[in-house]
């Protein structure tokens, strides 16, 4: 049985409405978690003092992701399919580069590269966009396989070559980037919200709307293969993560719990409940954050308006 809900270590509350996203920026001389609201606008956080230092404001529809290209590079995608580069000044964030890819759902953009990212597209497919140019310079077409439905998840690989994608149908596919080849497939349950994946273990997790969250495993032949489930208690999950030590996983659901497991054994560790509303994003630090001892640390974002902040690592 879990334990007890732990409390968060810091509230970041302001005028924020429902925050979609949080991003950690973490260098030797900053320390700042950017948050995407509904309202398409980005608040930037400095962890040392708790405070907002800074507020992009869009004019645009909901911020869905948000990519850090470089300190002085941000990559914000809204839901109406606009995607915005901002550039640092000495004062202010301007906007750079803009694209519309012409896709309006939640599916989240996906860095594959410094210099490319994923993005998703009409009909099924999946582009690869430069980051240089905010061309699409390849497609991933899938006009040979009916009823897939909308592009939903995007999960790259490490090795910049395969890349997993969950389609609205209930289908997962592996694909080959380079050689635009399908490798193989695996039947999931339809509309997938969430997926994830451990290159280690090569095992990956991928969930929806239903109570279920599928577990799979990707051998060296790339065959996707159905491994377990996790029954959760309410239905809707939002976002999946694994910590970068592999040691936990992270269940964002609509309830407004976020559960952890053990990502070894699936053992249920505990269930965070501080959220009122549905869980919206989860992300951890990169780098340890002298604010809080030099700890990393776990950000939990919510329809409620709030980023919770946790020590899980202990």
């Amino acid at each position: 049985m879990a334990i007890p809900s732990p409390d968060p270590i810091y509230l970041l509350r302001g005028d924020m409405g429902c925050v979609h996203c949080v991003l950690f920026q973490i260098t030797p001389n900053v320390e700042h978690l950017y948050a995407g609201t509904t309202k398409g606008n980005i608040h930037i956080w400095d962890l040392n003092t708790n405070r907002e230092i800074c507020q992009i404001t869009s004019g645009q529809d909901s911020c869905l992701n948000l990519l850090s290209l470089n300190i002085d590079h941000l990559l914000v995608q809204h839901k109406c399919g606009l995607l915005k580069m901002y550039k640092k000044t000495e004062s202010q964030w301007i906007v750079h580069k803009s694209v519309n890819i012409d896709f309006y759902h939640y599916c989240r953009i996906q860095k594959l590269s410094e210099s490319e990212v994923f993005v998703p597209l009409k009909e099924s497919t999946i582009g690869i966009l430069s980051t240089n140019s905010l061309n699409v310079e390849l497609k991933l077409s899938t006009s040979d396989l009916k009823n897939l439905g909308e592009v939903m998840v995007i999960k790259p690989l490490q090795n910049e070559s395969l890349v997993l994608v969950g389609y609205e149908g209930g289908k997962l596919i592996l694909w080959d980037v380079r050689q635009s080849k399908i490798l193989n497939s695996l039947t999931v349950e339809s509309n997938p919200m969430a997926l994830e994946f451990d290159p280690t273990l090569m095992k990956g997790v991928i969930a929806g709307t239903s109570d279920n969250i599928q577990i799979f495993t990707l051998s060296v032949n790339h065959l996707l293969c159905d491994k377990s489930k996790i029954t959760l208690t309410n239905p809707g999950t939002s976002v999946i993560t694994i910590r970068p030590d592999a040691k936990v996983i992270a269940i964002g659901g609509w309830d407004s719990r976020v559960r952890i497991f053990s990502w070894k054994n699936l053992k249920p560790l505990a269930v965070l409940d501080q959220h009122k509303k549905a869980i919206q994003d989860i992300s951890y630090s990169t780098r340890q954050i002298s604010a809080y001892n030099n700890k990393n640390i776990m950000a939990t974002a919510a329809e409620d308006g709030y980023i919770a902040l946790w020590d899980i690592y202990n």
